[in-house]
């Protein structure tokens, strides 16, 4: 897989657009392990641990059912071309995995 880079200034929305990322890669799989193929790499502890947050975060929210579904699950669904159901439980699968493995 190829490398992506992107350069933006600050408020341009980095964080949201490395988030995506990452979980159009860890959820476009079938394998709730696959995330552990992906480097992100942040300048500060701080941004890196917003990213973390946010990852399971999205995480929880697409893992539960909701009627309402965020911008990042509706874009996540066009790109990775799954069904919410299967939005759904990929991210229930990811965050178990994530959560138990969570100091590797």
């Amino acid at each position: 897989m190829p490398f992506k880079v992107y350069r933006s200034s600050a408020g341009s929305g980095k964080t949201y657009t490395l988030v995506k990322e990452y979980l159009r890669i860890a959820l476009g799989s079938t394998k709730p392990d696959s995330y552990r193929g992906i480097l992100a790499v942040t300048f500060t502890n701080k941004a890196a641990e917003e990213m973390k947050l946010r990852v399971l975060s999205a995480l929880q929210s697409m893992s539960q059912s909701s009627d309402e579904n965020t911008s990042m699950a509706q874009t996540l669904l066009v790109e990775i071309g799954i069904t919410e159901g299967e939005l759904q439980s990929r991210s229930a699968n990811v965050l178990k995995h994530m959560l138990h493995h969570y100091s590797d």
